[in-house]
């Protein structure tokens, strides 16, 4: 460190060693000591960090002289992480993103709000090739080099009919000119769940038993007495009496994930990249894993001075493999924790609190279903080739020409078996209806193929005139072809469970089947776009910046008339900071205004063919005693069905301080959608079984966005504090004769948001004095206390369906993220977090009611209502036999069953060793690094109530997957 004067001393440092001198905004210096008792060291400002190159549409930019709302993300920051899918690991980084990662799921991503009423998915680019949500979160992280995200119409309208919904910007590595190098990075982690749903004990389950059949009739004998809820809790008689906990019982703890990637890099005339990535990601689950092999290899050569030759491949193949049963998520709850599992002698389980058990419980039972023979495999292969050279005949003019190949082949076999009957524990009878037959055993086949071909063609034109007017052209044209086929087929009746092959069941016919994706699904389509764009630059003194967008698509799932649409936009900048009056403003680094408006278009929701009429199979009819198949229109022809439209206006803040320590990111936006596709309300007198899609719904998004970071150093500590914030309010503004559209629990109504519930609302629960004086609405039933209070909203004193009203969102209004990143010397510790604010999740059936199904009770039921706890606000109304007309009172959808999913979670937490480069360099590396990584360790969560659910679960009944958290040990080298 210096003193105020700038004067410093270097201990311990001899003539002839080379010392590296750093400071935050200014470039690094390496300086070899010559003279032991002087030396001045001058600086200069770090231009890189203006002059940095960000990959947008068909090209880069300088970050310094964009005018669209474009976010980075640092690589590097997410290969220390033990995820198996990229956008896990984004979750929190990138403003005005948001990325959900449902438990089980493929990580949601939507870009500043939902736009419309179906699909909002970005569109995803590799390499400048059209990708898909698959490839990107099937890509090694190892591999990319940069991730750009496109947010506004003047950055994404280069990609016209499909970014209405922003572009997500994949660079991968490519090799440079020096010797060859070689990185390693690898990583073993062990995960468990985040949350496992807490279910009681069989000794709770049968007092809440009794007391829910108390709270139905008063006078009934207990259905378990005293002593047998003692042998449930004392375990005394486990082949009676059980205390069964089914995710006890079938999930595994502390399993397995690991992930390794080798790259080679070099070359000097010919330059390569070529990378081989592997993970092996073990499923909570017994006898449940999955494989992936990643393989990304490039080259690129001059062959001339004005002429460049490139290719590339890129090649995963990814294996699900499931060697036992699948037992019921639904099962794990409503299967009751007093039914035997497996009994002591080894046989599945027929008995339940000392009786035999029903026969759903023996047939459902998860350890039965788990350990039944069947079995599943699925292999999936991803490959793309890429193939093109840059002309240069003049400076500053470059052609490309490139043409890439994208196959995507999946393959799947399944089989159920047949089991045979269960033998009575007790009675040592065998019990009827506890088989599965050989006739109902079944193999199931499915594939699935898709191409992608796509041609490009593009001239850029870069110059600058009089040292202060520089001018870019772009122009290009393009052209894709996509074809899929699918197909499906089974058979059934197989002699024993050992049979792999499909053809080893039954042949006849009414065994077996083959057609499209299901029983009565399509097997092939095709389409095809051709495009042709350009775009211009122009900067004056680097200070007044300009950039215009024009994009034509022509595809072939519109009619003729309508098959093509015009993406325009404009983007302006002005750069304060390079002004002459702000010369003087030391503190003041970089200070920009932009302001964009476009429009872009969204063609996912449109089928290849929904211009066109379709027909399917209807009844047959007889001509001339021959019975002949009849089809008949199920969808009309809609020869206007056209584009999705978005239109979005962005104004932007970009500034930098004191030499770059503070920098921060400004944008408000509106993006408003049209044309979106609904099916109207026909009445089924016309006799369709498939409502034509139209252009009808509008949609209004807008809010802000704003990212900030401060990075600076205490001697040899260097710490860095970012945070990003992401406000966003929906409106439907237009649904034509099809407002509103309910799809309960939802409800999409004009002048409402996306994603809003529509249900009862609700006071808490019902006292004693509130029956007494009578005040409750009801639909018939006379409630008790402890029942809950719904709340009168048209003052009729009956409750019915105009008493439902908006009571939540499972859209998060405000999304953020927090990140700290701290070194000292060679130790550093970095810090993810983040988080929604906003947003609730409705959970129904045996995830929320005791005893629905029979469903053993939730730990968080025993906070409920009782005589003795007669809390108006207790968690959970009084529990009553799941018969019972005042449970199903309880049921009702309303605002009490929509539990708060806000959450803070502290993604990850990585501290690492980075070895001297100096010790490394004398046994031949270049780096180094050990790392310690937690994944999802942390959560503050909103909803107070229930405490066993992952907020970032989706609405439904049960838990369809768990989350997870991993704890991961890992090495990255080079040498």
């Amino acid at each position: 460190m210096t003193d105020i004067d700038g004067n410093f001393s270097l201990p311990g440092v001899k003539v002839g060693q080379t010392i590296e001198v750093a400071y935050v905004g200014y470039a690094t210096r390496q300086i070899k000591l010559t003279d032991q008792n002087k030396l001045t060291i001058t600086l200069k400002e770090d231009e890189e960090l203006l002059d940095e190159v960000v990959v947008v549409g068909y090209g880069t930019q300088k970050k310094a002289n964009l005018t669209g709302s474009v976010s980075n993300i640092e690589v590097e920051s997410i290969n220390d992480r033990a995820n198996t899918n990229i956008l896990t690991s984004l979750q929190g980084a990138i403003p005005g993103v948001t990325i959900i990662s449902r438990p089980g799921s493929t990580p949601s991503i939507n870009f500043r709000g939902r736009g419309n009423l179906g699909s909002s998915e970005p569109l995803y680019v590799i390499d400048g090739v059209i990708s898909t949500s698959t490839d990107f979160s099937n890509l090694d992280p190892n591999s990319i080099e940069s991730i750009s995200f496109l947010k506004d119409a003047a950055s994404s309208s280069i990609y016209g009919s499909r970014a209405a919904y922003g572009v997500v910007l994949v660079k991968t590595k490519d090799g440079s000119n020096g010797k060859v190098r070689l990185t390693y990075s690898g990583m073993v982690g062990w995960k468990n769940p985040t949350y496992v749903p807490q279910t009681v004990s069989s000794a709770d389950y049968a007092r809440l038993s009794n007391e829910a059949l108390w709270n139905t009739n008063p006078k009934a004998t207990p259905l378990y007495t005293d002593e047998q809820i003692g042998w449930f809790e004392d375990g005394s008689k486990p082949d009676l009496y059980p205390n069964s906990n089914w995710y006890d019982q079938i999930y595994q703890k502390n399993v397995l994930t690991t992930q390794h990637s080798v790259a080679v890099s070099g070359g000097d005339k010919v330059r390569f990249y070529a990378n081989l990535g592997y993970i092996k990601d073990n499923h909570f689950l017994p006898g449940r894993d999955m494989q992936r092999f990643n393989i990304n290899a490039n080259f690129n050569t001059n062959v001339t001075d004005w002429l460049l030759v490139k290719g590339s491949v890129r090649a995963t193949q990814k294996d699900d493999d499931r060697r036992m049963g699948t037992p019921g998520y639904t099962n794990m709850i409503n299967i009751p924790s007093t039914f035997v599992g497996r009994h002591s002698d080894g046989t599945f389980g027929t008995v339940d609190g000392g009786k035999q058990a029903s026969k759903t419980s023996m047939n459902f039972n998860p350890l039965r279903q788990l350990n039944d023979g069947s079995w599943g495999t699925s292999r999936t292969r991803m490959m793309t080739t890429d193939a093109g050279i840059d002309l240069t005949p003049v400076e500053g003019l470059k052609i490309s020409a490139d043409a890439s190949y994208n196959i995507f082949d999946s393959n799947s076999k399944s089989y159920t078996s047949s089991r045979p009957s269960l033998v009575d524990f007790l009675s040592k009878e065998v019990i009827s209806g506890t088989d599965r037959a050989a006739s109902e055993s079944k193999m199931t086949i499915s594939t699935y193929e898709r191409t992608h071909l796509i041609t490009n063609l593009v001239a850029n034109y870069n110059k600058t005139f009089g040292e202060v007017h520089d001018l870019g052209i772009l122009i290009g044209t393009s052209y894709e072809d996509i074809n899929w086929n699918q197909t499906y087929g089974h058979r059934k009746n197989y002699p024993n469970n050992d049979l792999k092959d499909i053809a080893s069941g039954s042949d006849t016919p009414e065994n077996m089947y083959f057609g499209g994706t299901s029983d009565n699904g399509k097997g092939m389509s095709q389409y095809k776009l051709f495009s042709v764009f350009g775009r211009l630059n122009y900067a004056y003194d680097n200070r007044y910046l300009l950039e215009l967008n024009l994009r034509n698509d022509s595809s072939s799932r519109f009619f003729s008339a309508n098959r093509s649409a015009l993406f325009p936009s404009a983007s302006i900048g002005w750069r304060i900071s390079e002004e002459d009056f702000m010369k003087d403003v030391d503190w003041l680094y970089n200070l920009k205004l932009r302001a964009s408006y476009g429009t872009l278009g969204n063609i996912n929701n449109v089928g290849d063919y929904d211009y066109l009429s379709t027909y399917a199979k209807s009844e047959s009819y007889i001509f001339d005693d021959v019975i002949v198949e009849g089809y008949s229109e199920n969808k009309p022809a809609n020869e206007a069905l056209s584009w999705e439209k978005v239109a979005i206006f962005d104004v932007g803040l970009d500034a930098s301080l004191w030499e770059n320590k503070l920098s921060f990111v400004f944008d408000y936006y509106r993006k408003h959608t049209t044309d979106i596709l609904l099916t109207p309300n026909i009445p089924n007198e016309i006799g369709l079984s498939s409502k034509p899609s139209q252009n009808l719904g509008e949609v209004l998004n807008y809010g802000v966005e704003f990212a900030a970071t401060w990075q600076d150093h205490i001697g040899d500590f260097n710490y860095s504090v970012s945070g990003n914030l992401s406000y966003n309010r929906n409106e439907i503004l237009f649904l034509g004769d099809s407002d509103p559209i309910i799809s309960s629990p939802w409800i999409m109504k004009v002048g409402h948001s996306i994603g809003e519930f529509y249900t009862y609302k609700t006071d808490g629960l019902l006292t004693e004095d509130d029956i007494k004086n009578k005040r409750y609405i009801t639909d018939g039933i006379i409630p008790n206390a402890g029942d809950i209070k719904y709340v009168d909203l048209n003052g009729d004193g009956k409750l019915g369906g105009e008493d439902r009203t908006f009571t939540g969102n499972d859209v998060p209004y405000l999304t953020y993220g927090l990140n700290l990143n701290l070194s000292y010397k060679n130790v550093g510790l970095a810090i993810t977090g983040q988080g929604v604010k906003g947003v609730k999740v409705n959970f129904q059936a045996e995830m929320a009611h005791a005893f629905f199904d029979n469903a053993t009770p939730r730990a968080y039921h025993l906070g409920r209502w009782t005589a003795t706890n007669p809390d108006p606000a207790a968690v959970y109304p009084r529990i009553y036999e799941r018969t019972d007309g005042h449970a199903k009172f309880n049921q009702y959808l309303s605002d009490f069953w929509l539990f708060n999913a806000d959450y803070f979670r502290i993604k990850n937490i990585t501290i690492g060793y980075t070895f001297d480069k100096q010790l490394l360099s004398k046994i031949g590396f270049e780096t180094a690094k050990v790392y310690l990584s937690l994944e999802n360790y942390i959560t503050i969560r909103g909803d107070k109530r229930m405490l066993d659910f992952d907020p970032e679960a989706s609405t439904g009944r049960a838990v369809s997957a768990l989350g997870e958290k991993t704890v991961s040990l890992g090495l990255n080298f080079s040498f």
